[in-house]
């Protein structure tokens, strides 16, 4: 599991989030069991594509299935920006794979998502990126999760073309049509087309809806006020954003258009954006750094902060709580 996400470890005080657990109105949700979800899926390849919320949940699957069986780490391949490709394999008689694909547009991208010091993005809508579409045939339970990079300032090109602009003022092209919520559904609408057209046999397809960060409007990121929530959100408090509820019922839409053209295929959403929005206590925030701030070190007015991904134990192995239900279901 990638450190900064050690909430525990690294310090954070205020550990209420390790005992709020989400729950659907009329039914329950069990915990995941790792010895049981291992059966389960005894063989497979589980995948996850798409950016660092994708690799979040996925390292968290790994922690508690690793209680159970310990992973080998087969594959690790890093670049900066931590554009990272890894490989569990949980060995006998379990057999079974768990990678990450990072791939945050989902589509080949140039520009900050390769090189953070580039303020900006171009990405080419016709081009589904590698290692992920080579593998796709491969994957048994196939998990999408994406959608955090698209508000980034970018230039848009498809069929060879410039299909238009998001906040480039610098650039005498149109403003892309829909902006980028419509981009990120013509993304989603592609992979999956995608992967119904390269897939062979059974596999699960599974689509995140988008999990808010929470950033405190009222500091700059790097406030140490800005990520301090230490409770969850009550009914009402959830600041209302248009762009992520667009966002939703993207993947929502185009989930529910795939299911229709499904051959083979079981295509579902994993809906977290409601339970993840009211979690605002289950980031990082200033603890990414063992004992930094601990042991009564005063805290500076200025800090890195992570109010995006999520501790893990904490809110994310709610998703995962989910995924294991929707594999039961798919048999």
């Amino acid at each position: 599991m990638k450190s900064t996400e050690k909430c525990v470890s690294n310090g954070k005080p205020d550990n209420g989030y390790l005992n709020w657990r989400w729950q659907p109105a009329g039914c329950n949700l069990s915990e995941l069991d790792p010895a049981e979800f291992l059966r389960a899926v005894r063989g497979k390849l589980l995948a996850f594509v798409g950016d660092s919320t994708a690799r979040n949940q996925a390292e968290s699957l790994v922690c508690f299935l690793s209680t159970v069986s310990r992973p080998e780490t087969t594959h690790r391949y890093e670049e900066p920006v931590g554009h990272e490709f890894w490989r569990w394999v949980f060995p006998a008689p379990h057999n079974v794979t768990i990678s990450t694909y990072w791939s945050p547009f989902l589509v080949r991208a140039e520009g900050r998502s390769v090189d953070y010091a580039m303020t900006q993005d171009t990405l080419f809508l016709d081009a589904l990126t590698e290692p992920w579409t080579a593998d796709v045939d491969a994957m048994d339970v196939m998990v999408i999760s994406a959608g955090h990079w698209f508000n980034h300032p970018a230039v848009y090109y498809d069929d060879g073309q410039i299909a238009g602009v998001f906040s480039r003022p610098d650039v005498n092209e149109t403003d892309i049509g829909g902006g980028y919520v419509g981009v990120y559904r013509k993304v989603i609408r592609r992979v999956l087309e995608y992967v119904n057209e390269k897939s062979s046999g059974d596999k699960l397809v599974v689509v995140s809806t988008i999990a808010p960060a929470h950033f405190d409007a009222r500091y700059a990121w790097n406030h140490r006020d800005a990520c301090s929530q230490p409770n969850p959100y009550d009914e009402g408090e959830v600041p209302e954003d248009a762009n992520t509820a667009e966002m939703r019922k993207a993947v929502l839409e185009e989930g529910a258009a795939a299911k229709r053209q499904r051959r083979g295929l079981r295509f579902d959403v994993l809906d977290v954006t409601r339970l993840a929005s009211m979690r605002p206590d289950g980031h990082p925030g200033a603890y990414i750094v063992k004992d930094r701030y601990c042991a009564g070190k005063p805290m500076p007015e200025t800090v890195n902060n992570d109010c995006l991904h999520w501790c893990a134990p904490g809110p994310v192995d709610t998703f995962n709580d989910i995924l294991v239900q929707m594999v039961a279901a798919s048999g």
